[in-house]
């Protein structure tokens, strides 16, 4: 995926990013972004969310809550390992 992706702001101000982008992010509908304005440029970043802290067999565990599409990851996951096989053993 190229580094830099050209979008466009629709007549509502909203923008939408390149499916590839996501895909690369690991970012998912619904996914809530912060943004911010740094130094003339617009920055977004996955808003962090609070672990959620459980009691499992007397004790307290934090479990962390997953944003994205587990099953995404895990393809991109593999996807990323098949290629390094790949360039290794050329």
């Amino acid at each position: 995926m190229p580094t830099q992706v050209t979008i466009e702001i629709d007549e509502m101000g909203r923008v939408i990013l390149a499916p590839e982008l996501l895909s690369a992010l690991r970012l998912s509908p619904g996914t809530a972004l912060v943004s911010e304005l740094k130094e003339g440029r617009i920055v977004l970043e996955p808003l962090p969310e609070d672990p959620e802290l459980i009691e499992k067999d007397g004790l307290l565990v934090v479990r962390p809550r997953i944003t994205g599409n587990i099953a995404n990851w895990v393809q991109q996951d593999r996807d990323d390992r098949i290629t390094s096989l790949i360039r290794e053993f050329r």
